[in-house]
């Protein structure tokens, strides 16, 4: 059953040094289109935008199961000094994206030999823009989720033991909703306030009213994070500045409290806007829904991770605020998403996002052997 776990590291090593953004993916498709055809799997890319959806015993049994790489990498400049390091200025496979799509080749390489034996339909869905904004749902937009019956998906981190599994059975990752609140007041000489409406000093309010509402309003036992990460505005220090824009972003554990605090954001800039002599207008960047891992499909993950790996490398990982776009997938089908752990063999690591980021590449067979453990198992079922 085992992969061919040198195919997946040289692979990772080329997409390493061709990292892409967003949508804009044309070396990194043009790699998965070379090896999926070399491979014999068909595939189309009618579905989302600069994706490919490859497709195993299309019509074979009652089942179609997916599973899904994100294949897009991050502005960032590369700090590693890798021999394979990234050969693009500013970009960087920083959160493991390269690994994700060398796996799932890995993975469609092993089971197209093993096509005779595996008695339902696989999917491979190669994602672009999990980073942003969002492939996932381009992809769901397209109908892909009602040729499927269920999803699979993993991440890698260099901050968890190499060569774990894990998972959490109630929520795998947090909503991110992005927002953006522009407050437009009027300009005037400094040294005569009164004749003009303060953008900074309601952009001070507005931040102060919100953490006061974070504080005040909500329950201290619900995991929720608001952040404002970027405010721009004023071009003097004599002139009363006329307009300011506040991004900032809310991660929650609950859609549903993820639109009140959208709602109560909204309501405190134009109050205090009103308040203030100015008007405020606010904007959505960015909505990745909570990743609630379903059940049974993560159930079966544990069983097939203890096979691959033994139980006592699996366990169950704590909450976290960061966010995934594979929640999508989770709107319309029983989905979940694991975690691989890739910690480097001296335990020194460095967190994802960040230019000095490596993995311990030892570890890249193992997602891969996990999924085919789990189509193995649940093709009958």
């Amino acid at each position: 059953m085992y992969v061919d776990k040198q195919y997946i590291i040289n692979l990772r090593h080329e997409l390493h040094r061709i990292p892409e953004i967003g949508f804009d993916l044309p070396k990194t498709l043009a790699v998965v289109r070379r090896e999926l055809d070399a491979i014999g799997l068909p595939y189309t890319e009618s579905f989302g935008t600069s994706c490919i959806v490859a497709t195993l015993n299309e019509g074979v049994g009652n089942k179609t199961i997916a599973i899904r790489a994100d294949m897009d990498a991050l502005p960032v400049q590369e700090e590693t000094g890798l021999p394979f390091a990234s050969t693009h200025p500013d970009k960087m496979h920083a959160c493991g994206h390269d690994c994700h799509t060398a796996m799932l080749l890995g993975t469609a390489k092993k089971l197209k030999e093993m096509a005779n034996d595996i008695h339902c339909c696989v999917k491979f869905v190669f994602q672009s823009a999990e980073e942003g904004p969002g492939g996932a749902k381009t992809i769901c937009d397209d109908g892909l989720m009602d040729q499927i019956d269920l999803m699979i998906g993993c991440h890698i981190y260099p901050d968890k033991p190499a060569g774990t599994i894990s998972l959490n059975s109630i929520c795998q990752n947090a909503g991110s909703h992005g927002f953006k609140i522009y407050l437009q007041g009027k300009s005037c000489h400094v040294a005569k306030p009164h004749q003009g409406v303060d953008a900074i000093a309601m952009a001070v309010r507005v931040y102060s009213d919100i953490q006061i509402m974070r504080a005040r309003e909500l329950n201290p036992f619900d995991p929720v994070v608001i952040g404002i990460g970027e405010i721009h505005g004023g071009k003097a220090n004599n002139v009363i500045c006329d307009s300011v824009m506040l991004h900032g972003t809310i991660r929650t554990h609950s859609n549903e409290l993820d639109t009140h605090i959208y709602k109560r954001i909204e309501e405190i800039a134009n109050s205090v806007a009103k308040d203030m002599g100015g008007t405020a207008r606010i904007e959505t960047t960015k909505f990745y829904p909570v990743l609630i891992n379903d059940n049974s499909v993560a159930q079966s993950i544990t069983e097939a991770a203890h096979k691959v790996v033994g139980a006592d490398m699996v366990y169950e990982c704590p909450l976290t605020m960061g966010a995934e776009d594979f929640a999508y997938y989770t709107l319309y089908k029983p989905a979940a998403l694991f975690c691989l752990g890739a910690m480097p063999a001296d335990g020194k690591y460095i967190p994802l996002h960040n230019g000095k980021m490596t993995i311990n590449e030892d570890m890249l067979d193992i997602a891969p052997n996990v999924f085919i453990q789990f189509v193995l198992d649940n093709m009958n079922k």
